[in-house]
């Protein structure tokens, strides 16, 4: 009887132990690395081009803000100093970006699912133009639509090399 005692417990413990959440994934989640270095994001905006392609696609620009830059909703212009992710998504949804797997075109064809005029900016003072800029030249974007959170799981490099992966989970506002 003891044993079956000494049996359960243990099973119950593995139980709790293996439902918890790991933290790892709470402290990457909005962390974007590449290198040695990382910044992190905190605020999503779209924009709908009114367009649909003759691809059938429609685009939509999406801007990912890291700490320190903010947008203005009526002008649109980017200010401060800090990080920002931006490019254009097309997609077979005309209202949002749809659920998918979306790949860096670098020949802008413009079809759904691709990804092009995607530009990282880091350590960026968007007043007087100063700061690291990364040009996207091939990768992807996984695309969870969860409710009112949109997820980006961001997997892109330059036509250097530098790789950058991360994930921004977080509202997505309209500008």
């Amino acid at each position: 009887m003891r044993s079956k005692y000494l049996a359960a417990v243990l099973l119950f413990s593995a139980v709790l132990i293996s439902c918890n959440g790991s933290k790892d994934d709470d402290e990457n989640l909005n962390i974007i690395t590449f290198g040695d270095n990382q910044f992190s994001l905190y605020r999503g905006f779209y924009t709908k081009l009114d367009t649909l392609l003759s691809t059938g696609a429609t685009p939509f620009i999406i801007n990912l803000l890291g700490e320190g830059v903010t947008i203005n909703s009526e002008t649109d212009q980017v200010t401060g100093t800090g990080s920002l992710i931006r490019a254009y998504f097309y997609s077979d949804n005309n209202i949002q970006v749809s659920n998918g797997l979306y790949t860096i075109d670098p020949f802008n064809k413009k079809e759904t699912n691709g990804v092009d005029s995607c530009v990282i900016y880091y350590n960026y003072n968007f007043e007087v133009d100063t700061g690291a800029v990364y040009t996207i030249y091939a990768g992807t974007f996984n695309v969870y639509n969860l409710g009112r959170i949109m997820s980006y799981k961001i997997d892109v490099q330059t036509k250097d090399l530098t790789h950058f992966t991360g994930e921004f989970q977080g509202t997505m506002d309209q500008l």
